[in-house]
């Protein structure tokens, strides 16, 4: 799917993005890079970024789950570039696909460390620079299953919903600063962690989609764009739905 872009509507501005080999991110650094923005690709290691037509990108490698990575890595930001504009989080762990009685505690554990402590981290990391800038974006990956809980994913579906309560309480806290922080709630997606599902699964899971088709990461990426952007300078806190219609709540 070929979506328009913006020329320079990131100019000057630094944006991180971790979970930057993921299908999700990967299309949002290409995105961003097209706009101009220098980014700071990250992930568990160091991204591989093939194209290199647009926007400067540093690929450096990053456990999103060590808090002094977290430090390290803004501290780099900052010594390099002298700012950081946004922070777009899209790593996460599909976590076990069971009941819950039979999920192990250090599965339960794993899920949440990577999908939840970890975007504490990022916040606890980068908040502060934002506040002194009185200027920043951050848009974090939730899932429609955080809003509605999925079955046989209760690991991920509680890591999820954490995330939202995560984003609504931090952006209250950051709003009267110029801070901007929200959420994306998709639900299937054209990326490899469909990949752990089985046919079975993925049918199941589609069957719910109104719009009977599975997303693309150019349209997961366009709103991203968005919410980095200065464009968004009075949404905050929020959880924008990217699921095809499955959700229809308030």
């Amino acid at each position: 799917m070929n979506e328009p872009f913006w020329a320079n509507r990131f100019q000057d501005r630094v944006v991180l993005v971790t979970g930057a080999a993921g299908g999700l991110g990967s299309a949002a650094v290409e995105r961003l890079r097209k706009e101009g923005a220098t980014v700071i690709a990250t992930d568990l290691h160091a991204p591989v970024l093939t194209s290199t037509a647009y926007g400067e990108v540093t690929s450096l490698g990053l456990d999103v789950t060590n808090p002094e990575q977290w430090k390290d890595l803004v501290g780099t930001a900052l010594e390099r570039h002298g700012r950081l504009d946004g922070m777009l989080m899209c790593h996460g762990a599909q976590g076990p696909e069971a009941d819950v009685e039979d999920v192990a505690y250090q599965d339960w554990q794993r899920t949440l460390r990577i999908n939840l402590d970890s975007c504490f981290l990022g916040l606890h990391a980068v908040i502060p620079t934002m506040k002194n800038q009185a200027h920043g974006r951050i848009a974090i990956l939730s899932s429609i299953s955080g809003r509605e809980g999925n079955a046989s994913m209760t690991a991920y579906s509680t890591s999820k919903a954490g995330v939202i309560a995560l984003v609504k309480a931090v952006a209250k806290e950051t709003a009267a600063q110029g801070v901007c922080i929200n959420a994306i709630a998709p639900s299937m997606f054209q990326t490899p962690l469909l990949e752990h599902l089985s046919p079975e699964r993925n049918a199941q899971l589609l069957s719910r989609v109104p719009a009977g088709r599975i997303g693309e990461p150019s349209e997961f990426a366009a709103l991203a764009a968005w919410l980095l952007s200065d464009e968004c300078s009075y949404t905050t806190g929020q959880v924008l739905d990217l699921s095809g219609g499955r959700y229809a709540g308030s």
